[in-house]
């Protein structure tokens, strides 16, 4: 994983199985964007596209995350879009919400386990 937290600063993610949690097998996909926005302790904007076998484009996933202060902790607001979809990238999209809730998910349990 690239993520270089700057504005114009590029995004390379692969992707694994999720039942590979060593890393061993091959890499099942990969999405290369670009942060457009960084405000710390504020928003986070950034494009990603995952590639099609071919190379080309699935979709492009515009991706906002905003900060504010709540009471004794943080909310966080993420706000989704997607522009540029196909019909072949139709498998990709069908996966964002299962795919973004597994990411959720790991972040949580990194996040307990360090605490």
């Amino acid at each position: 994983m690239v993520f270089e937290a700057r504005a114009g600063g590029r995004i390379v993610l692969e992707y694994r199985d999720a039942e590979d949690a060593e890393g061993s097998d091959v890499v099942a996909g990969r999405a290369e964007g670009l942060v457009e926005d960084v405000r710390p302790a504020e928003r986070l904007a950034d494009r990603l596209s995952p590639l099609l076998p071919g190379g080309g484009l699935a979709f492009t996933g515009h991706l906002d995350f905003d900060l504010r202060a709540a009471g004794t902790g943080t909310d966080l607001d993420v706000h989704y879009r997607v522009s540029g979809s196909t019909v072949g990238s139709a498998d990709f999209a069908a996966g964002i919400e299962i795919s973004f809730g597994q990411s959720l998910d790991m972040e949580d349990t990194e996040a307990r386990s360090t605490e």
